[in-house]
């Protein structure tokens, strides 16, 4: 039990989390690969999440699922 809240942790599956944690991992060090992104030249919020959308989109064009 949880001391915290009296609640017992969910179980999860490793080998899954193990996975999906590699996949995040990878994702942002490709994500690093940008050095637009890294070093944050722009001062709006909004720019800067398009942006983050754009490497997303590029980063699964060249590495997704389908190549």
């Amino acid at each position: 039990m949880n001391p915290r809240n009296g609640r017992k942790p969910r179980p999860y599956n490793t080998e899954l989390y193990g996975k999906m944690r590699s996949a995040v991992e990878r994702f942002f060090g490709w994500l690093k690969s940008f050095r637009r992104i890294i070093i944050r030249y722009e001062k709006l919020a909004s720019t800067y999440k398009a942006l983050v959308t754009i490497a997303s989109i590029i980063i699964h064009l060249r590495y997704g699922i389908l190549r």
